[in-house]
């Protein structure tokens, strides 16, 4: 995919604002209110992630919207791009790509990660810096320490974490996250696909608490999510990236 191609499929994403038709607005109040009542936690910040089965299923705009939706009524929320292979909330955000992230934070060689107010109440960290061993980073105990740390600095937090269906990094540290949103593109996946993710995650001892279908035309709604993110394209980058950091430190490592 050509740049340009792919910035224009993000330019498609829609985010929260006073133009959001009311039946698009209601969707996300709706769950909302239903994430709050899923919260058992009284003394830290509960913490949900969002994955799905595939690619292209809508998961980072969801999950960006609703972050954006606790936001607005007055909720410190933190938004974590917990995808170090193929991220999107820069995009999304139209943020920085190589702003220090959360490979940086979790190897602890940057320590203020955080992008403070991207919108009113929405602080946001990206994922940094594409490391070459991502599955390793995510399932380190740095990763539960900082997740742990950041929990006493927010009202609630939300996790992008790649599609199950491709990686295990979603579920990789499930006792840390209070629950799951499984995301569904309409008309695009199969059941048995689905049942397959979904049973992957609760053998594991993941928390499914809600699962969105998106792209479902609404009368006066229309169609909401658009963007995609093709792994399968980006994921050829992505191993050029990681070969290079692979080379990069086994360079360092012959100087020392």
């Amino acid at each position: 995919m050509s740049r340009k191609k792919e910035k224009n499929v993000y330019l498609n994403t829609r985010l929260l604002d006073e133009n959001t038709p009311f039946a698009v607005r209601e969707a996300f109040n709706q769950l909302r209110t239903n994430l709050m009542y899923t919260v058992t936690e009284q003394d830290c910040a509960p913490i949900f992630a969002v994955t799905s089965a595939d690619e292209g299923e809508g998961k980072s705009n969801t999950i960006a919207n609703l972050a954006l939706s606790f936001a607005q009524i007055s909720k410190k929320v933190l938004l974590i791009d917990g995808d170090l292979r193929c991220p999107t909330q820069y995009r999304i955000f139209s943020l920085d790509r190589n702003h220090v992230g959360l490979s940086e934070l979790i190897t602890g060689i940057e320590t203020d990660v955080i992008q403070k107010d991207v919108q009113p109440g929405l602080d946001i960290i990206l994922s940094g810096r594409i490391p070459p061993n991502p599955s390793e980073l995510i399932t380190s105990p740095q990763f539960v320490t900082r997740l742990a740390e950041l929990r006493s600095q927010y009202d609630i937090i939300f996790i992008d974490f790649p599609p199950i269906g491709i990686v295990a990094d979603a579920v990789a540290v499930c006792k840390n996250i209070s629950g799951y949103i499984f995301t569904i593109r309409s008309g695009k996946d199969s059941s048995k696909k689905i049942e397959s993710a979904v049973d992957a995650m609760e053998q594991v001892g993941a928390k499914i608490v809600g699962i969105v279908l998106n792209d479902y035309g609404l009368k006066g709604g229309g169609k909401y999510n658009y963007a995609t993110s093709r792994y399968g394209q980006v994921n050829s980058r992505y191993e050029h990236s990681a070969t290079e950091a692979r080379k990069q430190a086994q360079s360092e490592e012959a100087k020392k």
